[in-house]
């Protein structure tokens, strides 16, 4: 191994103390519960800093000394499950936790020994080795140099057009749907785990075990806000593929209109998300409606595959060779209408012989095609004249009768009155009067018929007054703090407000209104209960750091974050006596406010 490789980027910084390359310092403090700098694993991998953490375990910097590359090793290490041993290295289950500790364990090498047999599938994050040691495993991945996509998008500062996005994700689609012809989910797709590297192209990274992709499991839960499918909330709906397609129509749905979906678990049905297109005019309509199946709240709603998705932005899914492609032939016109059976659709091929037809039928000159369009069209433009006629001398002959009513039926007084009863709309058809009877009968004495519009009016007349009773509509309660809602006097006489349900949101604050059961613009009756849920804020803190804290300082700052912690004495030669040297956690992760798992804090016990 060599000796003067920096610990943070694994290159060579000779003698430094702090590497000029990344600024990585050998003396800063580290994770407890994290392997040590310098350790080795399979005899020649060099484990650096740690680059990430979830609940599944912790990705490290790492060097691969047999070929001199850098290397990012995966270690199944998830902290609520297990400890480190007295050594600094070795993974001991917590009493209690040995089943899930194994079950778990074989989920990960399951899943990293399928991702090893994906290697030829360039759009992954390439898993080369896995080993086991220390009690537990090892994934050895590529290093992947360049930005996420969410950087990019960050840095760009403009939705893409559709086809900067499909240039960009196809690849990446078709790839996930060979990797679940495999039997393996990602479900934590996300512009945060799509890499776009140096090099050109994207990689796909984070695959991750399931039960750290769900609530309520062991582990601590790694979700991605409006990429996450709403299954992922639930303890009972089971995943799939469908899985997957929430995550990378959410993905294609940021890229191409620069904003994110609402997280799931405050998504309603009665809030539709706005369709691409209205936002971005690059995305053609049939994309525009993909996107928005593919992020449907029901599964059973939703996109359930990535062929069928790609289908659906990008034309038929290519699958390779395996997918034989089947012609389907014209359909043929009835028997019964011989014309059209004898003008062959173009590209249509016909049998040499037919049961009952002359041999001689079959070899019409080339030139028939047209003659026959001919009398075809000729037909069609007589048809068309006839019934043009049809049409326009009715019309015409009603002119004329009207007319000649007009000038010369309203002679002895009757014309006027049979003119407004024309446009009445009454209908002598209809009348009980013989026809006989004299135009200038008073109009008291004319047929009921003519009652019948009057008591229709008066019906409307007074079913308008009916409804024209005023109606409340339902205002808008999302974006509003649940204590103004409530104290509102306007709102009191509108409705009536439930006690609120609190749900964590990673995207509004505390005490905000994120949905409400009655649809702002719905109508509301006297005395309607309106349901409300209300945000706890979110569901997640980052640990803070510790370098140059007091125990009194940093225990204050965990306890106004709501982290649960204990303080672990221990001697250090190097940090004053009262002083934080290290966490059981790394600084800067997610600490999940719902599972509150206590975090070791670690204080100098040392006396100046």
């Amino acid at each position: 191994m060599k000796d003067n490789l920096c610990m943070g980027c694994m290159e060579d910084k000779g003698t430094a103390a702090v590497c000029p390359f990344c600024g990585y310092s050998e003396n800063a403090p580290r994770i407890q519960t994290c392997l040590p700098p310098r350790s080795v694993i399979g005899s020649r991998y060099l484990v650096g800093r740690v680059l990430s953490y979830n609940g599944e375990g912790v990705t490290y910097m790492g060097y691969d000394a047999l070929k001199d590359q850098k290397v990012e090793i995966r270690e199944y290490f998830p902290d609520t499950l297990v400890t480190r041993g007295p050594d600094g290295q070795s993974v001991t289950a917590r009493p209690g936790c040995q089943i899930p500790f194994k079950t778990y364990l074989s989920d990960f090498a399951e899943m990293m020994g399928k991702l090893t047999r994906l290697g030829s599938l360039t759009c992954l994050q390439q898993v080369r080795a896995v080993e086991e040691q220390n009690g537990t495993l090892y994934a050895v991945q590529e290093h992947l140099v360049g930005e996420t996509l969410q950087q990019y998008l960050d840095r760009r500062k403009l939705m893409l057009t559709w086809t900067e996005a499909s240039d960009l994700l196809l690849p990446l689609i078709k790839t996930m749907n060979l990797v679940h012809r495999e039997g393996l989910l990602h479900r934590g797709i996300s512009p945060a785990t799509i890499w776009m590297c140096r090099g050109g192209g994207v990689k796909l990274s984070g695959f991750s075990i399931s039960a750290v992709r769900a609530s309520g499991t062991e582990l601590v839960s790694e979700l991605f806000p409006g990429c996450s499918a709403p299954e992922q909330y639930s303890t009972t709906s089971p995943h799939g593929t469908w899985t997957d397609v929430y995550g990378l129509s959410a993905v294609l749905y940021i890229c191409v209109t620069g904003q994110c979906p609402p997280e799931a678990l405050i998504r309603s049905a009665a809030r539709e998300l706005p369709p691409p297109r209205e936002r971005n005019e690059t995305v053609p309509p049939r994309v525009s409606l993909a996107i928005l199946q593919g992020l449907s709240l029901q599964p059973e709603d939703r996109i359930r595959t990535l062929s069928d998705l790609t289908g659906r932005i990008a034309g038929p899914f290519q699958s390779g060779g395996d997918s034989p492609t089947i012609a389907i032939p014209a359909a043929r016109p009835p028997a019964s209408r011989p014309a059209p059976q004898e003008k062959a659709p173009a590209g249509e091929t016909r049998p040499a012989s037919r049961p009952g037809a002359r041999p001689a039928a079959r070899s019409a000159p080339q030139e028939d095609p047209p003659k026959k369009a001919k009398v075809v069209q000729g037909t069609s433009d007589r048809r068309l004249l006839i019934n043009s006629m049809l049409i326009t001398l009715p019309i015409l002959l009603l002119i004329l009768i009207f007319t000649f009513w007009y000038l010369f039926g309203g002679k002895g007084g009757g014309g006027e009155s049979e003119e407004s009863s024309y446009f009445s709309g009454t209908s002598y058809a209809h009348s009980s009067e013989p026809s006989s009877q004299p135009s200038s009968q008073p109009a008291s004495s004319r047929p009921a018929v003519s009652s019948a519009p009057e008591s229709s009016a008066e019906s409307s007349e007074e079913s308008s007054e009916e409804s024209s009773e005023p109606q409340e509509k339902m205002v808008s309660l999302v974006g509003q703090r649940y204590e103004d809602a409530a104290a509102n006097a306007d709102y009191k006489a509108l409705f009536t407000l439930a006690e609120p349900q609190y749900i964590y949101s990673e995207s509004d604050p505390a005490g905000v209104i994120v949905w409400q059961s009655i649809a702002a613009g719905g109508t509301l009756e006297p005395g309607t209960e309106v349901q409300v849920k209300v945000s706890k804020g979110s569901q997640y803190v980052q640990i803070p750091g510790y370098e140059k804290q007091t125990e009194a300082d940093y225990t204050r700052l965990l306890e106004e974050l709501g982290i649960r912690y204990t303080v672990v004495y221990q001697k250090d030669s190097i940090y004053p006596g009262g002083y934080v040297t290290g966490l059981d956690h790394m600084e800067g992760s997610k600490y999940d406010l719902e599972k509150a798992i206590v975090v070791q804090v670690y204080v100098s016990s040392r006396e100046d």
